[in-house]
């Protein structure tokens, strides 16, 4: 088979995401070529998920044979001209499963595979929670969370129950931007997808687990009294880009001003950014802060309008780009500042018994007031403390995964090290 360097250059890109050339497997490991007639399909598997390209390639007769991936990337490279001749042998490969006739058959729109590119961002694939480690597709359109952030897109799909489709690492690679089809289907206790658009085929599991009820974090219209509208997005996204990382929070404070909105780091107040903006409804009680990095991909996404309380407790909505994006505010205590000490003596002032008969009474403390001001800060700490065991309890069970990840590796190892003392 003969097959255009290039286009070979392109599909191993999309293929590579999806197979594990670590595997022990070969089929794992390979990419099989099946067709004819000047058009062949290239795919890749994990076991799980299977990827396919269609390509047009020059044969003589029918195609069916399979090449490891590190063979032909070197094939690649020991070529000089701009056509590859590809060879290889026959294997068993897993038949890919049929969709069935009562499959549920949802149409996609154009702009398809550019929504998936917007979510994807938000998806943590390092999330304890399976179903958060995908996207989410419902009636609602696509839907992507990590917990602290949350993105929704409206897409018209006609589909009778959600489904959350595992990190589309391929379809991403491949960008296909052609209407197309997903299908759904049962399979005993597992729910079984595929994606066709254009020449890109991908089929596999979807995610396990439900999806939260995302619906109900959306705060009411009227809760929110007020928007602010950035004028010079692409200002802040220099600046912010500019500002240093800061565990655990990247806190960036949006302070309305009478002639905008000074953009502040809270770890590094020194640098300060004076930008244009458009204040709408009530004055800010509260100052409004942002993870760094949550505002930085709203505003690289379009998302210049934020809708927020007054108070600063409930999740901001950020509009003005593709959909709807949610986030939950940083809350800033303010830090203590000790008084400065005088640097010059005060004037001794005799007081008589008639000054101070005159002099006015403090105002008595209520103690109620104070008990109310002593539950929200203590109320705040928990809360700073709840999120910094979370976030270590996070980290701990990723040095676990690594580990196990690690042990895998090596039992893999030596299992092709006594495979190659069988074969001596």
């Amino acid at each position: 088979m003969k097959i255009k360097k290039s286009v070979l250059v392109d599909a191993l890109k999309v293929l590579g995401k999806v197979m594990s050339q670590t595997s022990s497997e070969a089929v794992q490991r390979s990419v099989r070529f099946l067709g004819g007639g000047g058009s062949v399909a290239a795919m890749a598997t994990d076991g799980v998920e299977l990827v396919a390209l269609r390509l047009g390639a020059e044969s003589e007769g029918a195609v069916n044979f399979a090449v490891e991936y590190k063979v032909l990337r070197e094939l690649i490279r020991s070529t000089r001209g701009s056509v590859v001749e590809v060879n290889g042998g026959r294997f068993e490969w897993p038949e890919a499963e049929v969709v069935p006739d009562d499959a549920v058959a949802v149409e996609l729109p154009k702009d398809f595979g550019r929504l998936l590119a917007l979510a994807a961002p938000v998806v943590d694939r390092r999330e304890v929670r399976q179903a958060l480690q995908g996207i989410n597709l419902s009636r609602d359109g696509v839907t992507a969370t990590n917990g602290k952030e949350l993105l929704n897109l409206p897409c018209p799909l006609k589909i009778p129950e959600d489904v959350t489709l595992p990190f589309p690492l391929a379809l991403l690679t491949a960008g296909p931007d052609e209407p197309g089809m997903l299908n759904i289907w049962r399979r005993q206790n597992e729910r079984l997808f595929r994606i066709e658009i254009g020449r890109f085929l991908w089929q596999g599991k979807a995610l396990p687990g439900n999806f939260p009820d995302w619906k109900q974090v959306i705060p009411a219209d009227e809760s929110l009294d007020y928007q602010i509208e950035l004028r010079d997005p692409e200002q802040i996204i220099t600046f912010l880009k500019t500002v240093p990382d800061h565990e655990p929070f990247h806190g960036i404070e949006l302070n309305v001003t009478p002639e905008g909105v000074t953009v502040i780091p809270v770890d590094t107040p020194t640098m300060r950014l004076e930008v244009s903006a458009e204040l709408t409804g009530v004055r800010p009680r509260a100052v409004l802060a942002l993870n760094k990095h949550i505002l930085l991909r709203m505003l690289q996404q379009g998302y210049t309008k934020f809708r927020a309380h007054s108070d600063g407790r409930i999740p901001v909505i950020a509009e003005g780009g593709s959909g709807r994006y949610l986030a939950m505010p940083i809350h800033i205590f303010p830090k203590h500042q000790p008084q400065k000490e005088t640097t010059q003596m005060e004037e001794i002032k005799r007081i008589t018994s008639s000054e101070a008969a005159t002099e006015a009474a403090p105002e008595p403390v209520n103690p109620m007031d104070d008990l109310n001001h002593a539950v929200d800060e203590l109320r705040g700490k928990l809360k700073t403390l709840f999120e910094e065991s979370v976030q270590l309890a996070r980290k701990v069970k990723e040095a676990a995964l690594a580990q196990k990840q690690k042990e895998r590796e090596f039992i893999q190892a030596r299992r092709a090290i006594e495979r190659i003392k069988l074969a001596i």
